[in-house]
């Protein structure tokens, strides 16, 4: 039994040692050994740049759109930018530093995990995207990558813009 509890335990410190935490002005995220991300350019002065995130081996894409809003966002506002009918009952949850919503659909042929979170001012936009066959081989994986999300300060804000676009993060 003890020989478990070890190899359990040298797994773990295993893991945790070939994690990367990559930084941003907004958020750090820590990924696993063999993740690889592209960084884009966001769409406007309060957007930050789209950090997309995938496995060579892995079955779908994470996408990461961080806005900086004019004002400390609450649960209603952030509620309203979800392009959910409000007919559809979404639980606030914590998710690393953040806190928000995440919905699962069907759209287009694709299987999509959103999320929309927020910690004051800075609101995440996050969109997972694979085939639906395959939508349960990483969802662990990506879960476990959206719940590392760390507050870093944010080093400039800028005027406001108009935070209903962000089509772009779902591939439109």
């Amino acid at each position: 039994m003890m020989k478990y509890i070890l190899a359990i335990v040298i797994f773990v410190m295993t893991t945790s040692l070939n994690a990367e935490t990559l930084s941003f002005p907004s958020f750090q995220i820590e990924i696993q050994d063999g993740w690889e991300h592209t960084i884009e350019t966001g769409p406007g002065d309060n957007w930050g740049s789209v950090i997309s995130l995938s496995h060579p081996n892995g079955v779908g894409s994470l996408k990461i759109l961080p806005f900086d809003a004019p004002a400390v966002v609450s649960e209603d506002i952030l509620r309203n930018l979800t392009n959910v009918e409000f007919s559809v009952l979404l639980t606030w949850k914590n998710w690393g530093d953040y806190s928000g919503y995440q919905y699962d659909y069907l759209e287009r042929g694709s299987f999509y995990r959103q999320w929309w979170l927020t910690n004051e001012r800075t609101i995440l936009f996050i969109t997972y995207q694979c085939d639906p066959e395959s939508k349960d081989i990483e969802t662990e994986e990506i879960d476990k990558l959206v719940r590392s999300i760390k507050t870093t300060p944010v080093l400039k804000r800028s005027e406001s813009v108009d935070i209903r676009d962000y089509s772009r993060i779902r591939g439109e």
